[in-house]
């Protein structure tokens, strides 16, 4: 009665026989021939929930051990020798100048246009990625089509004077539109206060990540000011 009623079953039965007998497949499906990582376990007394019937017969949990208290001043602090990594150290320093750096190019204000100054991005949402057409921010590395600042300084070097609207003012409190209308506008890694995580792994300094809103919840409006207090209490306790 079994194969009347279940005869897709026996014949799949007879197929998973016949194909058991075949040559090199000998106890391939035998429980003996899976992994033991994928046989099922106990887990280790250490990773059991700690139950109450366990708590009678243990006694109560060890507590954990005490977490070591973050350092609220690791954004300012130079990392020293021995906390660099194997990579960090083997990594030699980028020269100033190469023979594939894009020369820099003074503008002087007169040659701003208005155009120029309207196509400022003022907010992330605003920004057209082109990989052909666009420029690149120092600080978020992306490339677009809005209007960058222009360094004044004779010697800065490629493209690093050019930032875009919403990290020049979320990043250092300034504005575009001010930097390009200034004939003596230098850019932050001229003035040596460039924050991102280039410029701050090559002075010891981990990198910040997004860190504008919590400047903006300590009361500080871009990263700079919050970076420059920080530094200033550290300052007055050492």
């Amino acid at each position: 009665w079994f194969s009347a009623a279940f005869p897709n079953l026996v014949a799949f039965r007879g197929i998973w026989a016949a194909t058991a007998k075949l040559p090199g497949n000998s106890g391939c499906c035998s429980p003996n021939s899976f992994p033991r990582s994928a046989l099922r376990r106990n887990p280790e007394r250490s990773s059991r929930p700690h139950t109450r019937s366990r708590s009678l017969i243990e006694g109560p949990p060890s507590p954990l051990p005490d977490e070591e208290e973050e350092d609220p001043y690791i954004l300012v602090r130079r990392k020293t020798s021995s906390e660099f990594s194997e990579d960090e150290m083997d990594t030699p320093r980028r020269k100033r100048c190469g023979p594939m750096t894009f020369p820099h190019i003074i503008r002087p204000v007169e040659e701003i246009t208005e155009e120029e100054l309207n196509n400022i991005c003022e907010t992330v949402r605003d920004k057209v990625y082109n990989r052909v057409l666009g420029s690149t921010c120092h600080q978020c590395r992306q490339k677009t089509t809005d209007t960058k600042t222009n360094c004044r300084n004779p010697e800065c070097f490629g493209v690093r004077g050019q930032f875009c609207g919403p990290c020049l003012r979320n990043r250092y409190g300034e504005e575009v539109r001010a930097a390009l209308l200034d004939p003596n506008w230098f850019c932050p890694p001229c003035r040596g206060i460039c924050n991102c995580s280039f410029c701050r792994q090559r002075e010891g300094r981990c990198a910040t990540g997004v860190l504008v809103y919590l400047a903006k919840y300590h009361g500080y409006d871009n990263v700079h000011a919050y970076l420059k207090s920080l530094k200033q209490e550290l300052e007055m306790q050492e």
